[in-house]
């Protein structure tokens, strides 16, 4: 049930038994005024009128889990690209006002307490803040389930980033960055005993009304029978899917797991192989609609956001969207069949070698057209050589000196969209529709550890990129 937050200033607080003792700060010193209390009943959280962390205490024990050494900031905030600490806070109702040092930024955040966590929300914040760091308190807790005490945060929304998964925590920190928009970021600070930390989660999740649930996902995850059951990876085939169906329940699993690639559905756009699915989407949906008449689960394996390269988003024109690690300047008219690419840049941080593993591709894309490279002139005049021109089925043309020429990213043999670009929701929608519509019960986003692609891997950033 969701309550209004209870803020005490620390001045008066000896009409509240207990908290005299846990408010003192290291040094047995009195607590100074101003000082703001966020309380729930399974833990307090004491922020200094200065802006430090101050105490973190378990209601239970009155143990105090606030780690003060070295003192530290409830929060940052990055300005003109330097970091400044809290300088003052101030609470009015259930806002608290933040400044920071030596500038004139300010923030201003909601807070809501639950049972066991506190709901905090950036109300606003002033328009030189690039990122903000909240609640960023160090503890005395190693971060294990077999401590007495456990206290995480949960991220409450997609502009909220929370390093690490949910659960026991030895650190607290939520951030957000201007550029997903400061205003509206949402977080949890969760603290309670630690056998009530998942309960207290699911409290923390339930409550939240942006924050997408599943009855078998997150906190529940343990709770659910289909997470603790088998897969078996096969290419069920509506001319297979009854042996399939007989292996599976030979060997006492309950799951398939299709996993994508040419050899099923594709990458990216999720066309199923028409060999295997010749009515495309239906074949496959009768496929998994036979799998659950035997009550065995359909799990979908894509590439997460990957892309493969015979997508209509590659060929036989490439989408602009399409991530590229750098930018170069073509640096001379280019003929449609000149096998070098003349360029204005460095080419030093450039590589002929790809791998699965590799992040680096050896295609640039001009305009509408793909070029593949297979050696580099990597001292002035610079230059991509021994090209393919017009690769991947795009069409070979003549540029204008000045063209952007972009060098594509690529990881395990796929392209990838540039995160800024319609194409990225383009890619997740595809993927959506395709597991709704073919009636999947599972999703594993396969290839997640490639995410570090989705930044900038190069250097050379002539022109954007």
């Amino acid at each position: 049930m969701r309550t209004s937050v209870f803020f005490a200033v620390l001045g008066i607080i000896g009409v509240f038994p207990g908290l005299d003792a846990f408010a003192q700060p290291a040094g047995g010193a009195d607590p100074p005024d101003g000082n703001i209390l966020l309380e729930t009943k399974s833990f307090r959280y004491v922020i200094g009128a200065d802006g430090a962390n101050q105490a973190f205490v378990c209601t239970a024990t009155g143990e105090d889990y606030c780690n003060r050494q070295p003192a530290t900031a409830f929060a940052r905030a990055l300005v003109e690209g330097q970091w400044r600490r809290a300088a003052s806070v101030n609470a009015d109702g259930e806002r608290i006002a933040v400044t920071f040092a030596d500038t004139p930024a300010t923030a201003t955040l909601a807070v809501t307490a639950h049972a066991r966590h506190l709901v905090l929300k950036v109300v606003a914040a002033s328009d030189d803040v690039e990122e903000l760091q909240l609640a960023n308190v160090p503890l005395t807790l190693r971060g294990t389930l077999e401590e007495p005490f456990a206290a995480c945060v949960l991220a409450l929304n997609m502009q909220t980033n929370v390093p690490g998964i949910p659960g026991p925590s030895n650190r607290l920190m939520a951030s957000c960055v201007r550029r997903f928009g400061l205003a509206g970021a949402e977080f949890a600070v969760v603290g309670c005993p630690a056998g009530e930390l998942r309960d207290a989660l699911k409290d923390a999740v339930s409550a939240s009304d942006t924050l997408p649930q599943s009855p078998i996902g997150g906190p529940w995850a343990m709770d659910a029978p289909i997470n603790r059951a088998s897969y078996l990876f096969a290419a069920p085939t509506e001319e297979n899917v009854e042996e399939i169906i007989k292996t599976v329940k030979s060997i006492g699993f309950n799951q398939v797991q299709i996993h994508g690639g040419r050899h099923t559905y594709r990458f990216g756009d999720c066309k199923p192989n028409p060999a295997l699915y010749p009515n495309g989407v239906a074949s496959l949906k009768a496929v998994i609609d036979r799998l659950h008449e035997e009550d065995i689960y359909a799990g979908m394996h894509p590439y997460a956001f990957f892309i493969d390269k015979a997508t209509p988003w590659v060929t036989p024109v490439p989408d602009p969207g399409l991530a590229s690690g750098a930018v170069f300047t073509l640096a001379a008219d280019l003929s449609a069949e000149a096998d070098a690419v003349p360029v204005l840049e460095s080419t030093e941080a450039m590589s002929t070698i790809t791998g699965f593993f590799v992040r680096n591709s050896v295609t640039l894309r001009i305009g509408s057209e793909l070029i593949t490279y297979s050696d580099l002139s990597k001292e002035p005049p610079y230059a991509f050589t021994r090209c393919t021109r017009g690769a991947l089925g795009t069409t070979a043309a003549a540029h204008a000196a000045g063209a952007e020429v972009h060098h594509l990213k690529e990881c395990f043999g796929l392209f990838l969209p540039d995160p800024d670009s319609s194409l990225f929701t383009e890619v997740v929608e595809a993927n959506a529709r395709f597991f709704n519509e073919c009636g999947f019960d599972t999703l594993y986003l396969d290839a997640l550890d490639g995410e570090d692609t989705l930044v900038s891997v190069h250097g050379v950033q002539a022109g954007g990129g």
